[in-house]
């Protein structure tokens, strides 16, 4: 096989660099960064969400509580949060309002517990009339024989989409789920199959979630890639709400399955696919939204389709798979493409900072507005 010399140059610096994969990289473990919601919009790209400005003086506990997750997640101390709400009768619906629910989806997604982002976000954005007229926020009948009643969501509560019994439980036994300490986590390989069939789970969906995380390899930067072996990532999660209380979420992303140190490279593009497992992957920037049941099966649709076509670092990577699953969800990220050495494309950089510039649209918004946070690393 006969190489250019350009090719021969940029080969020898790969190799050089190179001491990881050149395509979707694990970020080494870091402190997190202090919390900013979704930065100014610019107004020449109508349906971006609007911006969310903070209250010092609103609700004290939580940004000290915030705080401390800059410094250590614990998701304990959240949950002793949730039950000082609950506990406390001088804290209602109107009082804590939806600034409250937005707060508690900003902590949920630094702990990387999606489902319940998407909770939160949601009493956040549905008037308290449909709420309770769904169903979405109603106590079950207990073994008591009481009747149905109305109540906000507590940690009690078996609401449809209410923070209930199962979520606390996982929040008091596995606080220490987000937690690096300086280590690399490298997401596991997964099957489509093992995507895909746990939705089939034969319950009733009452709602179906998007989200679509992007990291940088320079958080908050425009960098395309950094040493040539630190280009960023771009996954996706999915979830469905069943009636009976539970759901079935997956975080996943598309990647390469690599033969050789040069597969998925600016050398050689190509490489056969691969899809793994993502819930632990750190992001910078992640928008996401409740869809209809037809667009979270056409998502679906497209993991086999991804499944049974090469990985192309130019034209087939895992942000043209992010893209292709938020155009599917209504959900337009403007100013994607760039360039690097010997190659172009879709890539975490450019879709990272649209998310932070507000170039981003909602096509449909017959299931509400778009979920817009960050988790950007302050420079050192």
């Amino acid at each position: 096989m006969k190489l250019s010399l350009t090719r021969v140059f940029f080969l020898s610096l790969f190799l050089i660099t190179a001491g990881q994969q050149l395509y979707a990289q694990e970020k080494q473990g870091y402190s997190l960064a202090a919390v900013r919601i979704n930065p100014s919009v610019n107004a020449s790209y109508p349906g971006s969400p609007a911006v969310v400005k903070d209250n010092n003086n609103e609700l004290k506990v939580l940004a000290d509580l915030e705080n401390s997750f800059n410094k250590k997640p614990s998701r304990k101390l959240l949950l002793s949060f949730l039950r000082e709400l609950n506990n406390n009768p001088a804290i209602d619906a109107k009082q804590r309002g939806s600034k409250l629910n937005l707060h508690l989806a900003r902590l949920f997604a630094k702990l990387r517990l999606y489902p319940l982002v998407m909770k939160c976000y949601f009493k956040n954005n549905v008037p308290e009339d449909d709420i309770y007229r769904k169903g979405f926020f109603i106590r079950q009948p207990g073994a008591d024989g009481d009747s149905v009643r109305m109540i906000n969501d507590s940690l009690n509560n078996a609401g449809l989409l209410a923070i209930n019994a199962r979520d606390s439980l996982l929040l008091k036994t596995d606080s220490g789920f987000y937690n690096h300490d300086g280590k690399n986590i490298q997401s596991p390989p997964v099957e489509s199959v093992d995507i895909i069939d746990p939705f089939e789970d034969g319950k009733t969906g009452v709602k179906y979630a998007l989200l679509v995380h992007i990291q940088q390899p320079k958080s908050g930067r425009p960098k395309i890639f950094i040493r040539l072996n630190k280009v960023g990532h771009t996954f996706i999660t999915l979830i469905k709400y069943n009636s009976d209380s539970t759901y079935v979420a997956r975080t996943f992303g598309f990647y390469p399955d690599k033969e050789s140190l040069l597969s998925a490279t600016p050398i050689f593009p190509s490489a056969d696919p691969l899809f793994k497992n993502d819930e632990k992957h750190d992001f910078d920037e992640v928008v996401g939204k409740f869809i209809s049941k037809r667009r979270f099966q056409k998502i679906l649709q497209l993991v086999k389709q991804y499944n049974s076509h090469p990985y192309n670092l130019n034209n087939n990577n895992c942000t043209d798979f992010g893209l292709d699953a938020a155009t599917i969800g209504g959900i337009n990220i403007l100013d994607t493409y760039g360039k690097w050495p010997l190659g172009r494309g879709n890539n975490p950089a450019k879709a990272g900072m649209s998310l932070l510039e507000g170039k981003v649209v909602n096509t449909d918004t017959e299931d509400g507005g778009l979920f817009i946070y960050n988790d950007l690393i302050p420079d050192k």
